[in-house]
């Protein structure tokens, strides 16, 4: 039962229907083909035999009782009648077949005429019959012969064409299911071998032997299971990361708790627990909600309010908070050229993101200046965040956005952050249809551009207001 619902199956069904029609289509073009110049060609004898018979009457001259039996042919049949419907001579096999006096009438009229008749044993006979002169008397001259011989021919090429047809439908159906078993032999194989993939196994693949659209096929799962080992693995050093960053906040937590209830404290003693339980509970809880918002992110269910945003009030806003940033590590702050440009996005993701780029500069710059600046590139807006800090490795900077990734793993919690924030906004720019790129060199610095769609109405505002300040000038 699992046979017949198999591919091999449908593939041998629709080659056999196929072939049983070709088949069809020859054997019936060949038949009527053959019927065809057969009849013809018996047409042509009987035309050519009267041909001659009316040339040897003629030649006869006034003596028209020649002995027609000694020019008949075999298995031809010669009739002569006079033009009012009566028959002079006949030659040949007896006939009893119907009156054909209506025919030879018309013949008479002085058209040639071919006409088949019927005996009463239900042969069919084929005549040609055509009017001569002979001296002065004017006959109608009759040919014919039976159908039977060509009747068989047909017949033995309609047995020929049936029983062939018959074991080349067999030979084709053996054939056609080698041949389909052969094609779909990689397919068992890549079966197979994904049946034996799984979560722990996600380094097997499938052999790739051919260029074909199995051999595309197989690169094709090649490369799916590649990325799902990529994404598996990365989710397996997501979670542990994610434990790691939890566990100790955790720890620091229960060991204060445990020290604060196991013997009689100061009222002093019990604040700073009580403080130092507190921030742990809010660096968790700020890991927690960007996890949060990178797992909705994930699944497509963050909610975005987009609105148009104006680029430049966005970062001179934000500005004032970098600065005070910068001051606490005697840095300079820089808001360098900044257009008034216009993006559809979410005000409050856009200043997340920024203010995690630009937190993150200043963290890893301990002298020197972080700057910000806002340009248009073609139909893009590009805010570029410069710094002059320590830079990033280039074997670091490919993994700069993973999650919890630190360039220096030696930095503590407080000076490396929880390495969630340049994740979490190369998702908003991805989000807004945006892309980050980041170019550094090691202790020269690094730079960030975040590059977003300019919003389409206001690229027509802007059009607008171009073209009156044009008509008022």
């Amino acid at each position: 039962m699992k046979f017949f619902k198999s591919v091999k199956f449908r593939l041998t069904v629709w080659y056999l229907i196929v072939m049983g029609i070709l088949l069809f289509i020859f054997a019936a073009l060949s038949y009527f083909t053959l019927y065809h110049n057969l009849y013809e060609n018996l047409d042509n004898n009987l035309e050519d035999r009267l041909i001659k018979l009316r040339s040897l009457l003629r030649d006869a001259g006034e003596d028209v009782d020649i002995d027609i039996d000694m020019e008949r042919e075999l298995g031809e049949i010669i009739l002569i009648y006079y033009p009012e419907g009566f028959l002079w001579k006949s030659s040949g096999p007896f006939i009893d077949a119907p009156d054909i006096t209506p025919m030879v009438r018309e013949v008479a009229k002085g058209a040639p005429l071919f006409f088949n008749t019927t005996t009463t044993y239900g042969r069919v006979i084929r005549f040609y019959a055509a009017p001569i002169t002979v001296g002065e008397r004017s006959f109608i001259l009759l040919v014919g012969r039976y159908f039977d011989e060509i009747k068989s021919i047909l017949g033995r090429l309609r047995t020929i064409f049936i029983l062939s047809g018959l074991v080349m439908m067999v030979l084709a159906g053996v054939g056609g299911l080698f041949l389909a078993d052969r094609a779909l032999r990689p397919v068992d194989r890549i079966t197979r071998t994904a049946q034996k993939i799984g979560e722990r196994n996600l380094s097997h693949r499938i052999e790739v032997h051919s260029e074909d659209e199995l051999g595309r096929l197989a690169l094709t799962l090649n490369q799916m299971i590649a990325r799902l080992e990529d994404a598996f693995r990365r989710q397996q050093q997501f979670t542990a990361d994610a434990s790691h960053e939890l566990r100790t906040p955790l720890s620091v937590i229960q060991a204060e708790a445990t020290l604060a209830l196991g013997k009689q404290r100061r009222e002093k003693e019990y604040r700073e627990a009580l403080e130092t339980i507190s921030q742990e509970a809010s660096y968790m809880s700020s890991i927690i909600d960007k996890l949060l918002f990178l797992a909705r992110s994930d699944i497509r269910r963050e909610q975005y309010n987009f609105e148009e945003v104006n680029l430049r009030e966005l970062v001179i806003d934000l500005a004032t908070s970098i600065e005070a940033l910068a001051q606490e590590k005697g840095l300079e702050f820089e808001v360098g050229t900044v257009k008034d440009l216009v993006v559809r996005g979410d005000k409050d993701r856009l200043r997340q993101l920024l203010f995690n780029i630009l937190e993150n500069a200043i963290k890893y710059t301990k002298t020197g200046k972080v700057s910000i600046s806002a340009v248009q590139k073609d139909k893009m807006a590009v805010v570029v965040i410069a710094d002059t800090g320590a830079g990033i490795p280039s074997q670091d900077l490919p993994h700069v956005f993973e999650r919890f990734y630190r360039v220096d793993k030696t930095r503590s919690r407080e000076e490396g952050g929880t390495g969630l924030g340049l994740a979490i906004a190369q998702e908003i720019a991805e989000a807004h249809g945006g892309k980050i790129e980041v170019e550094s060199e090691l202790n020269k610095g690094s730079t960030f551009s975040v590059t977003l769609p300019i919003s389409p109405v206001a690229s027509s505002s802007g059009k607008k207001k171009t073209k009156e300040k044009h008509r008022k000038k």
